[in-house]
């Protein structure tokens, strides 16, 4: 699977005077992307294009290949997308367990597969057995943060996009997540992971993306960043980036 946006925009009202692009941009969905801007830099819209939940934007926007402009709602199920948004939505009166059954008989998952999966989601994100019984209003943000990334990696048979995973995590949680999306992109799906931890990205991704108000300000992999500029770590270029009057950062491939 290969994301394709050739010279992308998205305008807000101009009250808001936020514009994004426009941009040109590849990701390519088997290996781990990150997604880096301070606020205000355009990361959540830019994923709200891509999973289609903004439509109404400038240039050309291709998955395989395929020009999309989806109004139906049903892009993430079309493509085999998993998305867990920074601020999850979920059944208040359902369980984590029986909101992931429902999926089951949704997305018609076998069941010897969906056991071995949610086995896997106990291990890695620490699960107690509040994930069986206690419905979603009664759960702290962490334990909505776990359910919300197990329906993600449910759905994700394709590629998994993840928005500011760690928040409320306990670092046992955060450890076990890195596994998982390790061990996803392993079998060659993919993740695309939008993240303020840049300890957490610089660990865990082959590329990255940074937005810089609004436009691009480096893509490209984490390894040539960081031979680009020598003596710095990840956080250290990125302060640069954002204190300085640099608008793109030294080995940008724009």
């Amino acid at each position: 699977m290969l994301f394709t946006m050739d010279n992308v925009g998205y305008a807000y009202s101009r009250r808001n005077g936020f514009h994004l692009g426009p941009f040109s941009l590849s990701i390519e969905a088997h290996k781990i992307t990150a997604l880096v801007g301070s606020n205000g830099s355009g990361k959540t819209t830019l994923i709200r294009i891509l999973i289609q939940e903004l439509v109404k934007f400038t240039g050309e926007y291709r998955v395989d290949n395929i020009a999309v402009r989806d109004l139906t709602g049903g892009f993430l199920h079309r493509f085999g997308i998993g998305y867990a948004p920074e601020n999850p939505v979920l059944d208040e009166k359902l369980s984590g367990y029986e909101t992931l059954s429902i999926i089951k008989e949704m997305k018609s998952i076998d069941d010897t597969a969906f056991s071995e999966q949610v086995l896997e989601f106990r291990k890695h994100l620490q699960l107690g057995s509040w994930f069986d019984t206690v419905p979603c209003e009664e759960c702290s943000q962490g334990m909505r943060r776990k359910i919300s990334l197990t329906v993600a990696l449910l759905c994700a048979s394709s590629y998994l996009i993840i928005d500011e995973p760690t928040n409320g995590l306990d670092p046992l949680a955060v450890i076990g997540l890195k596994q998982l999306m390790s061990t996803y992109a392993k079998k060659g799906r993919g993740v695309l992971v939008s993240s303020h931890m840049l300890d957490f990205v610089e660990k865990i991704a082959e590329q990255i993306i940074i937005l810089k108000d609004g436009a691009l300000a480096y893509t490209g992999t984490v390894s040539q960043l960081l031979e680009n500029n020598p003596g710095n770590a990840l956080d250290e270029i990125y302060y640069e980036l954002f204190t300085s009057n640099l608008k793109t950062v030294p080995g940008s491939s724009l």
